[in-house]
């Protein structure tokens, strides 16, 4: 015996079966205008229904005589027969009987298994109701139900088991981020408040791109909070997971701040079991008078000089590494930290360094009184900065003096061999000048923070006598390295740039910073490649880096490169390794690139804040009909600023903003014309 089918036409009176909230309920048809129906539901309420949500229609009509009250108590009467008919449907029994049936079965085929002797209308709405509900043996799909096979209903098994554990984890997380409302926190269980935790921070650092959004929106919405990723952050604020001014782009990044703890046990080994000198044939340069010149909050000294008169108008300089490469070994886990790490970073509030303190401010810094192995290039040259000679060699050195910028600066004007040193610094940059070197120095911007979230900001220009002095010697040490290892045809990391292209466009400006900023962008992007080539800007026919093995891997690994060229004449590292290399840090350099700039930007605006600075000078760098593109020269901040109706303001021109909106978490820095 089958049971009734639907009727095709629903008319006042007729009991109807719906979803409504993911709940099957009953309601009695009050009126029908085209499809759409007026009901009366089983909760006393009234719905205007389409008709394509109608599940199941009663043959037998509702006498709506006694009335709404009368109607509503013969549905809630009709919904409990129903309810006790369902509990004896069982849905897997009806599940192995049609395992096989692969085309699907329509309702009154399934009550007639159930209900084999005059099944009716409720009979039928009950097994309708218990399939409805099943989400584990059948699927619902285009009227009829499928049973699924014995591996889908495992998998979905599965599933259901997953989901609910995941709305156990929603209630306990919602609970919890709610009960902070109250400072009451009611801590979940240990592996839920992970989690939670886990599924905040990500959707907090990826917002709609994060794996875990649904999950975290539904969290936040429960709890009663925004279900946006600014609130996952206030969130795990309030609860001590993250402070105020956390980084939120070195996790995006994928940059860790802390070392784990096995790599800084094996730097505690090396530090250890370091002998100096360590084997290899060095020279002994302890009695030379070596200097650092470094910033005051330098700890970790990678390049030193020294400087020496001969006889009369002809000097000698040396320029010491730290012989990182003597104490870090290729591959060693502290190496291949170093590679993921690709760069020390320095931001305003923390110093990530790429490789551990033990090494980078211990053994490996050229700390003064400490004996200290070292690379060193001797160059000897003469009054008019003609080099005579060079040499490169593993040396031992003992630096005397640990100096700062504003230490040399006064040198220079107080003592002879500190002017003479400077005299002839400026003749190696006349001399690159000469080879088509461009100069085009901008300040640079010291933001600091310190412990107790205070902000200091500072501008240093780059063209004093002391920073002369270190990018020179620096720059010669690097060229050098760079032509030895060209000579001997060896692969290296070399840096070059192939075209400084002139401006051409001329604006007038009375800013030099304006210039500079204009013919900056028209440079070429210096690369980084296996064979050796020019770079334009520094006016020299071949470079690479090689004056900083504690702070940059690419210098490290120029620095075993040359070292074994030195002492074997052949190539540490093959030209694919190299190859494999550059595309691996380039990555992770533009990393770095990206959260230092972001950050430093952060704590600026930050300071702005703090200052309660709301009018600065600026320069417009370029503008068309609507906005100007500005900046800030004391900050070198870049913004744009909208010009106001018939502006005679110009390219180049300095003008006068006030802050309109500040917000350093979002980035946001608007600003008017004053």
């Amino acid at each position: 015996m089958t049971a009734p089918t639907t009727p095709q036409r629903i008319e006042p009176g007729t009991v109807v079966e719906f979803f409504e909230a993911k709940e099957v309920l009953l309601g009695v048809c009050l009126a029908v205008k085209n499809q759409r129906l007026s009901i009366l539901s089983e909760n006393n309420r009234e719905l205007n229904l389409a008709r394509s949500r109608v599940l199941h229609a009663s043959s037998k009509p509702l006498d709506l005589k006694e009335g709404r009250e009368g109607a509503v108590q013969a549905l809630k009467l009709l919904k409990r027969r129903r309810e006790d008919l369902a509990a004896q449907v069982n849905v897997e029994e009806i599940w192995e009987v049609l395992e096989e049936e692969a085309e699907g079965v329509e309702l009154q085929d399934l009550v007639g298994l159930v209900f084999p002797e005059e099944p009716a209308d409720d009979e039928a709405a009950a097994v309708q109701r218990v399939l409805l509900r099943d989400r584990l043996y059948f699927q619902f799909k285009d009227g009829r139900f499928y049973a699924r096979s014995r591996e889908k209903v495992e998998q979905r098994r599965l599933e259901l088991e997953r989901e609910a554990e995941q709305e156990r984890l929603l209630e306990a997380g919602a609970c919890w981020l709610g009960s902070l409302k109250h400072k009451k926190a009611a801590f979940p269980a240990e592996e839920f408040r992970v989690r939670i935790l886990d599924a905040l921070k990500d959707y907090a650092l990826f917002g709609q791109e994060s794996a875990q959004q649904s999950f975290a929106k539904e969290l936040l919405k429960r709890a009663g909070l925004t279900p946006q990723p600014h609130s996952a952050f206030r969130t795990l604020v309030r609860l001590g997971e993250w402070r105020e001014d956390e980084n939120l782009y070195l996790y995006q990044q994928g940059i860790a701040r802390d070392f784990p703890q096995e790599i800084l046990d094996f730097a505690v080994r090396k530090a250890e079991t370091l002998t100096i000198p360590d084997g290899r044939p060095r020279r002994d340069l302890r009695g030379l008078h070596a200097f650092t010149i470094d910033s005051a909050q330098t700890k970790d000294y990678d390049d030193a000089l020294s400087f020496r008169i001969l006889e009369e108008e002809f000097y000698e300089v040396g320029i010491h590494i730290a012989d990182a490469a003597a104490v870090v070994d290729k591959d060693d886990p502290v190496d291949r930290e170093a590679r993921s790490r690709a760069t020390s970073i320095y931001l305003p509030d923390a110093r990530i360094p790429m490789l551990p303190p033990v090494l980078s401010e211990g053994v490996c810094s050229l700390q003064s009184g400490r004996d200290r192995l070292a690379l060193t290039f001797l160059v000897r040259i003469d009054r008019e900065g003609t080099v005579l000679s060079r040499e490169v060699f593993s040396s031992i050195i003992r630096v005397r003096e640990q100096l700062t910028y504003e230490d040399v600066n006064r040198k220079v004007e107080e003592e002879e061999a500190f002017r003479e040193l400077y005299r002839l610094s400026q003749r190696l940059r006349a001399k690159r000048l000469e080879m088509g070197a461009v100069i085009l120095p901008l300040p640079e911007i010291n933001v600091y923070v310190n412990a107790e979230g205070m902000i200091q900001v500072s501008r240093y220009e780059k063209e004093t006598p002391s920073q002369i002095i270190v990018s020179e010697w620096m720059i010669a040490a690097n060229s050098l390295a760079a032509e030895y290892l060209a000579e001997k045809g060896v692969p290296a990391i070399y840096r070059s740039q192939g075209e400084c292209r002139p401006e051409t466009d001329q604006v007038q400006s009375e800013h030099e910073i304006f210039h500079i900023y204009r013919q900056r962008r028209l440079f070429a992007r210096a690369e980084l490649e296996t064979e050796p080539g020019v770079h334009c800007s520094l006016g020299v026919p071949t470079y690479t880096s090689i004056t900083s093995p504690i702070r940059r891997y690419i210098d490290l690994v120029v620095q075993r490169q040359l070292v074994h060229a030195l002492e074997t004449g052949e190539a540490f590292y093959s030209e694919e390794e190299l190859r494999n290399l550059i595309t691996r840090l380039r990555a992770q350099l533009s990393r770095v690139v990206f959260v230092h700039r972001k950050w430093t930007r952060y704590w600026i605006l930050k300071y702005l804040e703090q200052e309660d600075i709301q009018t600065m000078n600026a320069i417009v760098l370029d503008k068309n009909a609507r906005f100007a593109q500005i900046l800030i020269p004391d900050f070198l901040l870049e913004t744009q600023v909208p010009l106001p109706p018939e502006t005679t303001i110009q390219q180049g021109e300095m003008i006068a903003v006030k802050v309109e909106r500040l917000n350093p978490r979002d980035e946001v820095l608007r600003v008017q014309v004053a």
